[in-house]
């Protein structure tokens, strides 16, 4: 388990962050495990709806008004997501913020081999592929906690 203290403390300030994401592949690649490891600086311990962005797309009318989280609720806010899952299974995901200029550095896995982006994206589901080729970067982002590898 990786020490938050470091997180907490970053109010607004900028920090490291390295976490994993799995893919599901598509049905004919069924067994395959893709694995995505990003590393970049983000902003954390900030609000949603503070953000510029969001408050010019508001006044502009490109889009409504702040929601609710889309899932769980706050442990620590704006820190931290508790989210229980219908199978009853407890989980704790932060919330980050990609900066506007943040290079992220990306590496691709299939079956724990480094891999193209390319290969890996072939793996996927046409939808999933479409959604990954996108390559739109969110206005912030919310990573499951076991799947952080390093903060700070």
């Amino acid at each position: 388990m990786i020490n938050l203290d470091k997180f907490f403390s970053s109010k607004g300030n900028f920090i490291s962050v390295s976490f994993r994401s799995e893919k599901k592949p598509a049905a004919s690649f069924k067994g395959t495990i893709l694995e995505k490891r990003i590393e970049g600086v983000f902003r954390a311990g900030i609000s949603f709806e503070n953000l510029s962005s969001v408050k010019e797309g508001i006044e502009s009318g490109e889009r409504g008004e702040v929601q609710s989280l889309p899932f769980g609720e706050w442990e620590r806010y704006p820190y931290i997501v508790k989210h229980i899952d219908k199978n009853g299974v407890f989980s704790r995901y932060i919330r980050l913020y990609p900066t506007p200029n943040c290079v992220l550095k990306v590496q691709y896995l299939v079956n724990g081999v480094e891999s193209t982006k390319e290969q890996f994206l072939s793996f996927l589901t046409p939808s999933d592929r479409a959604k990954a080729e996108n390559g739109e970067k969110p206005e912030c982002i919310t990573i499951k906690e076991t799947n952080l590898i390093k903060i700070g």
